[in-house]
């Protein structure tokens, strides 16, 4: 057999030397670091995008201002109030509770529009009275939404739809959010 030179025995010392697994590779392990940082990276990325969402869809709200009133020589105010309840809905102004028919006002809380099944508003008959309101008091543009602790988010937000338009007309625009009171 032939003389193999330093340079070739190099070359297969090289190529046959017994690789020796680490640690992780003899237990059969999984290396779960390069999934963890793609988790993480995914992570930030969806929590910057759920903000960038949340700003562009935010709810313009007013809160009540307390302050001196005009004077006497001042046109009287509406205070227009709505108050959702589990049996209806009831709406005030400075004179007293709607009733019923939306034209008449009297003492004592009352119902303007009661529910007509479980958990079901009747949304367009409070349009309807907020818009025979509105045409008694033509420059108000104020309306104040007062719940019930046990009514659901999603009746408050069809409360101020059925308050801002009736149609292309617009009602109430300025929508105030009071705290619940039983």
């Amino acid at each position: 057999m032939a003389e193999l030179s330093p340079a070739q025995r190099a070359y297969i010392r090289k190529r046959t030397k017994v690789h020796e697994l680490d640690p992780s590779e003899v237990m059969d392990e999984l290396n779960i670091v390069p999934f963890l940082d793609i988790v993480v990276n995914l992570i930030v990325f969806l929590l910057m995008s759920l903000t960038t969402v949340a700003f562009f869809n935010q709810l313009v709200a007013d809160l009540p201002q307390y302050g001196r009133s005009s004077g006497a020589g001042a046109a009287p105010t509406l205070n227009f109030t709505v108050y959702v309840l589990p049996n209806g809905v009831s709406l005030s102004g400075a004179n007293g509770f709607l009733r019923p028919d939306c034209q008449t006002t009297g003492t004592g809380r009352t119902v303007t529009v009661p529910i007509r099944g479980p958990n079901q508003y009747d949304w367009a008959r409070v349009t309807q009275c907020a818009a025979m309101v509105k045409a008694r008091f033509p420059d108000e543009t104020r309306a104040t939404i007062t719940l019930d602790p046990t009514i659901e988010f999603q009746h408050l937000i069809s409360a101020m739809d059925a308050l801002r338009v009736n149609g292309s007309e617009e009602l109430f625009p300025q929508i105030l959010l009071s705290g619940g009171v039983r």
